[in-house]
């Protein structure tokens, strides 16, 4: 006879029987079940979550409780849960969610739950009982499913629509921040933490090689955003705010992390989202975020123009190359400088080179594919033809210097 042939010819009889007994008999008495699950729970599965006195130890009885009820059902009837019958296991997932608990853990509870409660129903068990715990057994497994589904679900939409409420505080401080608002009266009202200093990130993006091909763009840039904007919240566990497009955009830190971090956080924003990632970085008071901000992008701005490799860059950095893009007087004075090579180009080119190269020789002139000794005569020919020699540090200084301002002159007088 199988389990499900025990039902007998009254329609309360129950399904499953162990030992000749309904086997939900070791459920039913649900305060003292409920004591032994929850106590297990906060040895073994949250010890630091459910210490005695916390609410959520009560509103794991009670979920326990609710457990027992649907398990006792399901023993006595055959039937598994519906989705109403379970949305009370939804709504305190939800509740779990709020109120900071691990989805690791809760999912743990409830497995765990499931587990010594089987254990219970079978422990009684003997040899004639094996097509009847079979039966119950494929049951119990359903059952588990239908939990574990329910409580992630619950779970899981909390937590969006938490990560929701926070990206609109978030923006709403970020851009309060940004243009000189009261972000203390934002954070407030939005329950965020406002910091007395921020590290202010300018951040560049390049483009993902998927992106040339034009079918696909606009999903390749919104997953490359994504990843971003998902190693931000891991490295910054949220205490970041951040305002980020397909190209970049403007991500402020709390307090003043090192440069080496910053080089760090950047390796680790590339690595995640397959493309090239330039930061330029401005550490400002809460007062001074607008101008950091616009200084920072600035910097950024810079770095592209004057071609210099990916990585992060602070003021320390670029000062004198900041310094020359306030056109002036000054400015024309040293893009000057240059005008005695406007006849000799190649001359023009080993000296960019050279300097590229950290002043060696031997990579200039692999570099320009010349003998090193026409590197030292075209040097001593700029030299000659300047006043200024590139071999000296004085000398190197005013035409790095003359260099840079050349270029920017270029670039304003292309614009105007």
């Amino acid at each position: 006879m199988t389990g499900h042939d025990r039902r007998g010819d009254g329609d309360n009889a129950p399904l499953f029987l162990v030992d000749g007994k309904p086997a939900s008999v070791p459920l039913r008495d649900l305060p003292a079940v409920a004591r032994k699950l929850v106590a297990h729970f906060a040895d073994n599965v949250a010890p630091c979550s459910l210490r005695p006195g916390e609410s959520l130890r009560g509103d794991v009885t009670e979920v326990t409780v609710r457990c027992l009820r649907i398990a006792i059902h399901l023993l006595d009837s055959g039937e598994l849960p519906s989705d109403a019958e379970l949305a009370d296991l939804r709504s305190s997932a939800a509740q779990w969610a709020r109120a900071g608990f691990r989805l690791e853990y809760m999912l743990r509870i409830y497995h765990e739950g499931i587990r010594l409660g089987w254990e219970l129903v079978t422990d009684r068990a003997r040899e004639g009982d094996v097509s009847s715990v079979a039966d119950a057994s494929r049951l119990w497994m359903a059952l588990l499913e239908k939990v574990t589904v329910a409580a992630t679900t619950g779970f899981v939409a909390e937590l969006d629509a938490i990560r929701r409420e926070r990206d609109v505080a978030a923006q709403e401080l970020v851009a309060a921040l940004l243009s000189g608002q009261d972000a203390a009266a934002v954070a407030q009202r939005s329950g965020l933490v406002l910091a007395d200093t921020y590290t202010v990130l300018a951040v560049s993006l390049t483009r993902h090689p998927d992106e040339r091909n034009p079918h696909v763009r606009p999903e390749v840039a919104r997953r490359t955003l994504r990843r971003v904007e998902t190693e931000l919240e891991a490295i910054c566990e949220g205490r970041h705010l951040a305002m980020l497009g397909p190209e970049g955009g403007t991500v402020l830190l709390p307090e003043s992390p090192s440069t080496e971090a910053i080089e760090e956080f950047r390796q680790r924003i590339e690595t995640v989202a397959g493309v090239s990632v330039t930061i330029a970085l401005v550490h400002a008071p809460v007062r001074e975020v607008p101008t950091a901000a616009k200084q920072a992008h600035e910097l950024l701005d810079l770095v592209r123009r004057l071609g210099r490799a990916v990585g992060a860059y602070g003021m320390q950095d670029l000062a004198l190359e900041y310094q020359l893009t306030r056109p002036g007087p000054a400015r024309r004075h040293l893009a000057r400088v240059l005008d005695p090579l406007d006849e000799s180009p190649e001359l023009v080119e080993t000296l960019e080179t050279h300097i590229a190269h950290d002043l060696s020789r031997q990579l200039t002139a692999k570099t320009l594919h010349v003998h090193a000794n026409t590197v030292d005569y075209r040097l001593k020919r700029v030299a000659q033809l300047t006043g200024f020699d590139p071999t000296r540090p004085s000398g190197l200084r005013q035409l790095q210097a003359a260099l840079i301002a050349r270029r920017l002159e270029l670039e304003s007088s292309e614009q105007g």
